[in-house]
């Protein structure tokens, strides 16, 4: 257990999300305001200052005095010179910290919700951190990781991992691992004597980046899948001016071309009247597909696309199940042409 310090209700937390997310402190300039007492880590306003606050540095066990004087931030120093790395005192109080409060909400049942904005999809995610948690360990060997706590259920699965920066970014290994298993791991950026209180100091814990998408995972490279819908337009060609049909893709709120079609898609396409023409792109210097004019001939490319978004509004596209963005893997609806198609 720790020592608590004087809550301040008014103060919001220290995220720190303006700075680097891997800053390394500054060496020698890091006041760090916890020690080890009698077996736990104690804050430094909590004890006498000097020797008296019989306090040992928890990573090397030496003794430290507590600096407690009238110009420069309390904080615990060591009492005689040593090899100690305050980078990885930092990392250990940190860790231990951030275990003890999940711990301490396990144990009485509490919730412990984190949003964050994902890297992935762009879109705000929430997520229950400790639903279906049964035990919290540290550096728990799991298939070779030792990542710094990992979440277990009841059968002692992960549910996510949990990772301290001080210098260095998260094992490569640790993230793609997490990838693979659709494991939320949460990254908290520890440089500063603030960045440690606060992991004490508030209810809630705000990591500063969440490497995970609630979406459904593709199956072929781990990337989420997104919702597709197909739009077929009645517009004007932007060259003749003749009516013609457009096919459009929207996936997370952008229009995309044949792309972004699978070949079923393209069918559907085709029987509600949409043209598909080959034709040579000079700038990629090979042969590709476009929806072209029935008139003229004239294929379109992703600008014209993108400008007919503001017609959206109006409609409903044609729901084609999902597709991946980043390996163009679709995961198609079973059925064959809908009934209800419309033309738009």
């Amino acid at each position: 257990m720790t020592t608590k310090i004087q809550k301040d209700n008014t103060a919001e937390p220290v995220l720190e999300k303006t700075e680097p997310l891997f800053d390394a402190p500054q060496k020698n300039k890091v006041k760090i305001p916890y020690a080890e007492k009698e077996g736990r880590l104690v804050h430094v306003s909590t004890v006498e200052r000097g020797l008296k606050c019989n306090a040992v540095c928890p990573v090397c066990k030496t003794p430290v005095v507590a600096r407690k004087g009238a110009k420069i931030r309390h904080h615990f120093a060591h009492y005689t010179a040593t090899d100690c790395n305050p980078e990885t005192v930092l990392h250990f109080i940190a860790k231990h910290l951030l275990y003890q409060k999940l711990q301490k909400a396990l144990d009485q049942n509490q919730p412990m919700r984190i949003t964050w904005k994902c890297k992935a999809c762009s879109n705000m995610h929430s997520l229950g951190l400790l639903e279906n948690v049964t035990k919290i360990l540290q550096e728990n060997n799991i298939a070779g990781l030792r990542p710094d706590i990992s979440l277990m259920d009841d059968q002692n699965n992960p549910t996510a991992f949990i990772e301290i920066v001080v210098t260095h970014r998260p094992d490569k290994e640790v993230v793609e691992y997490c990838t693979r298993h659709h494991i939320p791991l949460l990254i908290f950026h520890i440089n500063s004597a603030e960045s440690l209180e606060a992991l004490e100091l508030y209810d809630q814990i705000y990591p500063a980046v969440v490497l995970f998408c609630t979406r459904e995972n593709c199956p072929s490279c781990h990337a989420p899948l997104f919702e597709k819908h197909l739009f077929i337009l009645n517009v004007s060609c932007w060259r003749c001016g003749a009516p013609m049909q457009l096919a459009a893709m929207q996936v997370n709120h952008k229009l995309y071309g044949i792309t972004h079609f699978s070949e079923e898609d393209k069918q559907i396409a085709r029987e509600k009247g949409v043209i598909f023409r080959e034709y040579f792109n000079k700038k990629s210097r090979q042969r590709e597909v476009a929806v072209a004019c029935r008139n003229c001939g004239i294929v379109t490319g992703n600008q014209f696309i993108a400008f007919q978004k503001r017609l959206l509004p109006k409609h409903a596209g044609i729901y084609r199940g999902k597709i991946c963005l980043k390996c163009r893997y679709h995961d198609d609806l079973n059925s064959k042409i809908p009934s209800e198609t419309q033309n738009y």
